[in-house]
């Protein structure tokens, strides 16, 4: 049994397929019971690989181009302590195991966009680079409960800046995610935002013109899917 002093280093290995529901319920009641129980640095270590692992991998539309590092794959099945058929009976684990490759590889605090129509990796988009195009356009919507989203966008360079006004913080647990919308399929994630942005550091993202920018109430760590029904909503084109 570990007790809470016990550090629990291949906790870690379990924030990727954790965060991205690649465990049964069984193993994430045990996940769960061994974060209660892990050391308080090892338990914070995880909370936040989960959480960039979730505000990461929703923000790439392209990543079974991406190969995982050759040993990636079996260090988190052996965190996993599980059967050596798991690869078996989770058909999308190539997918999930390039996904948390990227990450991996990415590192801490790296900036990165994934643009889905020339299906390459651009990088720093920055507020004052979107700012400074000669499109930029700037749009607000009523939030619900108070305030509004502003978004300033640059076709020409396809992002985004996002921010609000007059909005009240999320409450304890919850935050905002940002979901783009196309006009078929299924909303992405493009951030969880536990906070507001600072006013001269507005969120930024990669953007369609075709996609609706809407914003949910989730918890902490975010939503693979939308589980509320949006305070605003947006169109982007």
């Amino acid at each position: 049994m570990i007790d809470s002093e016990s550090p629990d280093p291949d906790l870690l290995d379990l924030a990727f397929p954790y965060a991205m529901d690649a465990v049964s319920a069984d193993e994430r009641a045990t996940i769960d019971q061994r974060v209660d129980t892990a050391d308080a640095a090892t338990a914070a270590a995880f909370d936040d690989t989960v959480r960039g692992v979730r505000e990461t991998v929703a923000a790439m539309t392209v990543v079974d181009s991406v190969a995982p590092p050759a040993d990636l794959e079996n260090a988190i099945l052996s965190a996993l302590d599980g059967p050596t058929d798991l690869r078996s009976r989770r058909p999308g684990w190539q997918w999930l195991a390039a996904a948390a490759a990227l990450v991996v590889a990415l590192g801490a605090g790296a900036v990165f966009f994934v643009d889905r129509d020339a299906e390459r990796i651009t990088y720093d988009i920055t507020a004052q680079l979107v700012h400074e195009q000669p499109d930029t356009r700037t749009r607000s919507a009523v939030v619900e409960g108070g305030g509004a989203l502003l978004v300033t966008t640059s076709a020409q360079l396809g992002a985004a800046t996002v921010n609000f006004d007059g909005v009240a913080a999320p409450v304890e647990g919850q935050a905002y995610q940002l979901w783009l919308v196309p006009p078929e399929g299924a909303p992405r994630s493009v951030g969880v935002l536990g906070q507001l942005p600072a006013a001269d550091t507005p969120f930024v993202t990669r953007f369609h013109p075709a996609d609706t920018l809407a914003i949910t109430i989730e918890p902490l760590d975010g939503s693979l899917l939308p589980t509320s029904t949006p305070i605003t909503t947006l169109a982007l084109g």
